[in-house]
């Protein structure tokens, strides 16, 4: 007889985005001896590690014309499942799995794990939906002090229900994968700027465009930034016609994007809203300064203004070009202090361990 407690987690993928890491290093991480675990995925795409004995199962979101069928086998297979504990790890996941638990009738412990704030990501008729649909979670993980304090505002009724649970790194994990040989072997020889992330509306790349074009010509680096998405060609065609062709580097999507992160001069981020950048934290904790925006939740909580990097105000490319010349100003004895800061400062707090752990802590809380 099977004793174990089951755990369910509900995600679009675990591919690419930064919540789908984060679930990933919590599935390696998590003390899984008396857990039997799950993990429904909208879209079945699985590129970051899974360990053996977690159960993966492909609920057919290939596009648009494929939710219904999507949802109706998350239904299936909870009802199927009936877990212990059902984790939904971000907005759409939560969204289709709060629906799912009121058609199905299903009884399950409902934790929701809040990525954004929801004054940035909800438009007026999900915060109605999601309003009603979050009164059934018996509990809210959020990330950061400032993403609990506005969740708590627009959903009163999770007081008392929220727990804290940091994204988590392995850090020494981090460490061998950015001395992996990679094919760009330039990294180590020149300065550059580095920028992970989607390229989306949020990340606001059209402004840190802008700010590569106002810095200072003497001092200007190439900047380099990995990730893809719907406003490449549109970016491509901005970088083109502020005659920055030269200076900024489109990879694309990187399998392994610590390599340039590690040799990065600066990481920069010019995002509108963050629940918490795992990015941003990465490259902290491998010791890169970060000029990222301080937008309402978040990276005022990873980068220590001065100390580590710098906030700068948000959709304001002359703030973002004078963040970066003031680290790029550093001599040489205040960079390494910033560097040494950023990796000590950041790392003992987001270590992989202590989230684990956490999490551990709250599915206990169901006995």
């Amino acid at each position: 007889m099977n004793n174990k407690t089951s755990v369910c987690f509900v995600s679009s993928t675990l591919s690419k985005g930064g919540a789908e890491r984060a679930l990933s290093n919590l599935l390696c991480n998590m003390d899984r001896s008396q857990l039997d675990i799950s993990v429904l995925l909208l879209n079945g795409i699985v590129t970051y590690p899974v360990p053996e004995d977690v159960t993966i199962v492909d609920l057919r979101k290939r596009s648009a014309m494929y939710l219904p069928l999507c949802f109706m086998l998350l239904i299936k297979h909870l009802v199927r499942i009936k877990p212990d504990i059902l984790i939904s790890v971000w907005s759409f996941p939560s969204l289709l799995t709060g629906i799912a638990l009121k058609l199905s009738r299903l009884k399950t412990n409902w934790v929701v794990r809040v990525a954004n704030n929801p004054a940035d990501q909800e438009d007026d008729w999900r915060k109605k939906v999601f309003y009603h649909l979050y009164q059934r979670a018996k509990r809210y993980i959020v990330l950061c002090d400032d993403l609990e304090e506005n969740f708590l505002a627009y959903y009163p009724f999770s007081k008392g229900k929220t727990r804290m649970i940091r994204n988590g790194f392995d850090l020494e994990a981090l460490e061998t994968k950015a001395d992996e040989a990679i094919e760009d072997t330039w990294i180590k020889q020149k300065d550059y700027l580095v920028s992970v992330g989607s390229l989306t509306d949020q990340k606001r790349y059209d402004i840190l465009l802008n700010a590569m074009a106002m810095v200072s010509p003497e001092k200007r680096l190439p900047l380099v930034v990995l990730g893809d998405g719907p406003l490449r060609q549109s970016l491509e065609k901005q970088t083109n016609e502020l005659q920055l062709t030269e200076w900024v580097i489109f990879k694309g999507f990187v399998t392994n994007p610590y390599p340039y992160v590690k040799h990065a001069k600066i990481f920069v981020l010019n995002s509108d809203y963050e629940g918490l950048c795992n990015a941003a934290i990465e490259a902290q904790c491998l010791g890169v300064p970060a000029v990222i925006t301080d937008c309402p939740t978040g990276n005022r909580e990873i980068v220590v203004n001065g100390v580590t990097g710098y906030l700068v105000d948000m959709a304001d490319p002359n703030k973002m070009a004078e963040g970066i010349e003031k680290v790029l100003n550093l001599n040489a004895d205040d960079f390494q202090n910033m560097k040494n800061a950023a990796s000590s400062l950041v790392g003992t707090k987001y270590r992989i361990e202590n989230s684990a752990k956490q999490l551990n802590e709250l599915i206990s809380e169901f006995g």
